[in-house]
């Protein structure tokens, strides 16, 4: 059994880890935090009121080293409670438990994202948010593996689910297991009809374990969940419910329809209704984070801003460089947000050409942004895969023609933020349509790849395309598609005879 040992104070300082018993103490001065002796950096520990410490419950893992005179775990600058720990040049003991430089360490704390460390500091450990320590675990966690799945030559079929036949359900893979949530049981719209809602999204939702090939009941959520946005941090799934069946629910003075914020946790099966941001957006993962990305700022309003689990607060990020521009999109990869945008100085110029994505990043403090070169394409969709930001759309339409050039303008590329250099995407398969939004889902990530139309893969690195298996369930709409650790799973969705609308419970599994 794993069990955390010394879970020791930490400061009252913004803390994103998940914090127990929290209490309002007094921070240190400048000059006693953090301290830095012989390579290893610590702070002293404060006492609560009642005799107990604040410990942190965020799990991080990584490998002791001692580089440029500092002492690092997995590369970031830990803190590590002053009266439990030592160094003598060669062993680590915190609380006890002894490490030698190359040795593994799994510690419970939080990142001090807010916190910047002294100059002289910085320069023997580097810029990374320092990590403070509340305790180390005896035992390091085994790495989660992906499942022994079928080899890649055919989809497997799932068990029967709990869930009643629906479409649009809001899916992602969490923790260990692939969650689906809501969606809609009411009866299809017919194709190319335009019909308004009926009744409400669902509320009820289950995980599929592909370690037991088992289904499981979750508990259901507060509000209707539909197709929205989601992210997943760690064993947490965040999500907006946004249900427009309701009828209810007007537009906000800066004109964006207002949304609820929900917290799914896998380990305790529960749900939290979280303060909603100022306005809403897609979510993102950022790295113990979650940010909310609007998709224009033509008009007043749209704010992006940055959710704190520890504090249960959202703050604004600053404005970005870009100006005015719409379809925007956001990734965060090594570190730092990467925001892709359609500038609208273009148009209000009357240029020929379209609107090309032009590009900007926000460091890891989310605080300074810095422009880079402007793109040749028009694309959206950008994913973060490889170390790479992908737009993987491959159409080129009529009125992305620039006229002065009399060249079309690509929709999709690949971005390489080291060098910022462009590549274009792979040819497709000679012959081959493609619809990227097969089972009405856009392109996604899986490994160090993109899923395209439910049938491609996409290496953006080796710049090759592999073909996937053929499907052997009929082609359907409003389908729900997890990309796992090493799979795809599709479950859901809705066939049409004629006009007839049919609603579908079965599930598909592919291994990678």
């Amino acid at each position: 059994m794993k069990r955390i040992r010394g879970l020791a104070a930490v400061l009252a300082l913004a803390l994103s880890g998940c914090a127990a018993g929290a209490a309002s103490t007094p921070s240190p001065s400048a000059s006693e935090f953090p301290m830095f002796t012989d390579g290893v950096l610590t702070y002293e520990r404060v006492q609560q009121p009642d005799g107990g410490y604040i410990s942190m419950l965020a799990l991080f893992t990584g490998t002791l080293t001692f580089e440029n005179g500092c002492l690092l775990v997995g590369g970031d600058p830990f803190l590590f409670p002053a009266d439990l720990t030592t160094w003598d040049g060669t062993t680590l003991t915190v609380d006890g438990l002894e490490y030698q430089v190359g040795d593994d360490m799994a510690a419970g704390g939080g990142v001090l994202h807010d916190t910047v460390l002294p100059a002289d500091v910085r320069d023997r450990c580097g810029d990374h948010s320092p990590v403070l320590v509340g305790g180390v675990q005896e035992e390091i966690p085994e790495p989660l593996l992906p499942p022994d799945l079928p080899p890649d030559e055919a989809w497997g079929e799932l068990p029967e689910s709990p869930l009643s036949p629906r479409r649009d359900s809001l899916g992602a893979w969490v923790g260990d297991r692939f969650v689906i949530v809501g969606g809609r049981t009411d009866k299809p719209c017919p194709p190319a009809a335009d019909c308004a809602d009926g009744e409400p999204a669902r509320q009820d939702g289950a995980s599929y374990n592909p370690y037991t090939d088992m289904w499981q009941r979750i508990a259901p959520a507060p509000l209707p969940v539909n197709q929205y946005s989601s992210a997943v941090v760690g064993g947490d799934l965040y999500l907006f419910a946004f249900d427009i069946a309701t009828g209810d629910l007007e537009p906000g003075p800066d004109g964006l329809a207002p949304v609820s914020f929900l917290r799914y946790t896998l380990d305790t099966d529960t749900w939290t209704t979280l303060p909603s941001p100022p306005s809403g957006g897609a979510l993102i993962a950022a790295g113990d984070r979650v940010l909310s990305i609007s998709g224009s700022d033509e008009i007043a309003g749209g704010v992006d801003s940055v959710y704190d689990p520890g504090s249960s607060t959202w703050t604004a990020l600053p404005d970005d460089p870009l100006r005015r521009s719409y379809d925007r999109e956001a990734v965060w990869l090594d570190d730092q947000l990467i925001l892709g945008a359609n500038s609208l100085d273009s148009v209000d110029a009357g240029s020929e050409g379209p609107a090309v994505v032009r590009l900007a990043t926000l460091d890891s403090g989310l605080t300074d942004w810095t422009v880079l070169p402007d793109s040749d394409i028009t694309g959206i969709g950008a994913l973060a895969v490889a170390g790479r930001v992908v737009f993987p759309f491959y159409g080129v339409t009529a009125d992305r023609i620039a006229l002065s050039a009399g060249q079309p303008y690509a929709e999709g590329g690949i971005f390489n933020p080291v060098d910022q250099g462009w590549t274009a995407l792979p040819d497709l398969p000679t012959g081959t349509p493609l619809d990227e939004y097969a089972n009405g889902r856009p392109p996604q990530v899986v490994g160090d790849q993109v899923l395209i139309g439910g049938q491609f893969l996409l290496d953006p690195v080796a710049g090759v395309i592999t073909p996937l298996p053929e499907p052997s369930w009929s082609g359907r709409g409003s389908a729900t598609v997890i990309t796992g650790l090493d799979s795809i799973l599709v479950w859901g969705g809705v066939t049409y005879d004629g006009t007839a609308g049919e609603n579908h419970a079965d599930g598909y599994l592919l291994g990678l």
